[in-house]
């Protein structure tokens, strides 16, 4: 289904902005209040039952270049993506992703230690809102999907892009960003799938209604 959006919807102002900029400031409060320590995936605390250390990782950063970098990349998402999903939306899209982060990197990357930042998430939130701009603008969310996904090939086949390790002083994780991405891709599949139950549910109570 193709939907019409004007450009200008892109800008207005929305409930789920609140969820982005308590994201800017709570990661912001935490770095500048040295919080990190605490809040990053730690192997070793994991291992003797913080758990929750496999997702509070992705919201504390290793230096302020570190979270503008993180910060700007998604206020670009917003930007072109934030009208295309409910809070709930987003959060479910942050959940998945910040799991799959997670666990990824404590199943499959035992050499990582310690790990901080948002690029994995915000893969997977950039894979959600590529999805569903191809509903709206195909073009450019085809576009947009292939530069993506490109960018982890990449990754996977070349290692860290060029300059990115420089600019953050520390090594980058490119693990993380495929695993964020892959929660993101199933995030976007099971939110179609709910959001295609309930359009089905509210058709067939129309159609109760009107006989």
């Amino acid at each position: 289904m193709h939907l019409e959006l004007p450009i200008k919807n892109r800008i207005t102002l929305r409930w789920n902005h609140a969820l982005w900029l308590f994201m800017l400031l709570f990661s912001a409060y935490l770095q500048a209040s040295g919080q990190v320590p605490s809040w990053r995936y730690d192997q070793a605390l994991i291992n003797s039952g913080d758990y929750w250390l496999l997702l509070s990782g992705n919201i504390v950063h290793l230096n302020w270049t570190h979270w503008a970098l993180n910060i700007a990349g998604l206020t670009i998402g917003i930007f072109f993506f934030g009208s295309y999903g409910s809070v709930f939306h987003w959060l479910f899209v942050i959940f998945i992703s910040a799991v799959f982060v997670g666990l990824g990197l404590y199943w499959y990357n035992p050499e990582v230690i310690t790990y901080v930042g948002l690029s994995g998430v915000l893969h997977g939130l950039l894979i959600y809102g590529g999805v569903r701009e191809i509903r709206v603008y195909p073009a450019s969310g085809y576009v947009f999907l292939f530069i993506l996904v490109g960018k982890l090939m990449w990754e996977m086949w070349y290692g860290v892009v060029p300059g990115s390790e420089d600019l953050i002083a520390g090594r980058v994780v490119t693990d993380a960003h495929l695993y964020g991405a892959i929660g993101g891709g199933l995030a976007t599949l099971l939110l179609t799938l709910f959001d295609q139950l309930i359009e089905v549910k509210n058709r067939q109570q129309n159609t109760e209604h009107n006989q």
